[in-house]
This record gives C-alpha cells, sequence and structure tokens, in this order.
C-alpha cells in the first residue's frame, strides 16, 4: 500500500467518523429540546439553533474531508489540520464542563483520525490519482 492510499483510507475513515457524529449528535435534538424547554424563557430556541448548528459544522466539514479523501490537493495537510480542530475543541470543552462523557471518546478518535491523516497526506498530491496540484 502506497503513502498516498493509506492516507486516502485514513481520510476517508475520518470523514466517516464526522458524519457519524452529526447523525448521532442529531439523534439526541429532541430530548436535548425537551429539557432545554424546562429552562429559563429562551434557552429552548438557543439550545435547538445551536445543537442543528454543530450537526451542521460536523456534515460540512465530513464533506470537506471525503473530497480531499477522493481528491487530493495541495495543502489537504493543513485543511486536515483544520478540520480536526473541531472536535478537538468540542471533546475538550466537553471534558472541562461536563466530564469524561462517550462524546468525548467519539469527538477525540475523529480528531485523532483526522491529525493522522493530515500527516499522512503527502505534501503534494498523487500525480496519478488526477488531483489538482
Amino acid at each position: 500500500m502506497t503513502r498516498h492510499k493509506f492516507a486516502r483510507g485514513l481520510t476517508g475513515l475520518s470523514a466517516a467518523g464526522f458524519f457519524i457524529a452529526a447523525m448521532l449528535h442529531t439523534s439526541g435534538y429532541q430530548s436535548v429540546t425537551l429539557l432545554a424547554q424546562q429552562g429559563p424563557r429562551g434557552l429552548g430556541g438557543l439550545v435547538s439553533a445551536l445543537w442543528l448548528a454543530f450537526s451542521a459544522a460536523m456534515i460540512i466539514l465530513g464533506l470537506i474531508v471525503a473530497i480531499l479523501a477522493r481528491e487530493p490537493v495541495g495543502g489537504a495537510r493543513a485543511i486536515l489540520v483544520l478540520a480536526a480542530c473541531l472536535p478537538l475543541a468540542t471533546a475538550m470543552l466537553q471534558l472541562r464542563f461536563l466530564g469524561f462523557i462517550p462524546p468525548v471518546a467519539i469527538l477525540g478518535t475523529i480528531a485523532l483520525v483526522t491529525f493522522a491523516g493530515a500527516v499522512a497526506s503527502p505534501r503534494s498530491p498523487d500525480p496519478t490519482s488526477g488531483g489538482a496540484a
């Protein structure tokens, strides 16, 4: 297996992780918003917006990472490092404010795999893959 194929495999796995995390997060929407509606006025709407915004961000990052797995481009390493920052920062915030909960492990794993994909990615795309230089 070449370095390019290994990096593309890690990047594809990372993209799948982003999508799975978004699906899991969205599946908790109803229960979280019901709880938020029991709080102070306006909290329900705020929680709804933030909850869905995080899911949307994970889907968008998953799409970006999936495109990089399919068609590596110059600068892919930097893009992957930046993409890994959202799940990493979220996991760190959850650890700080909620303690260790299962999403911390999920998000940490996504960040780790995405960082690994960035490290494994060559500095320039494989000329035989059709990616832009």
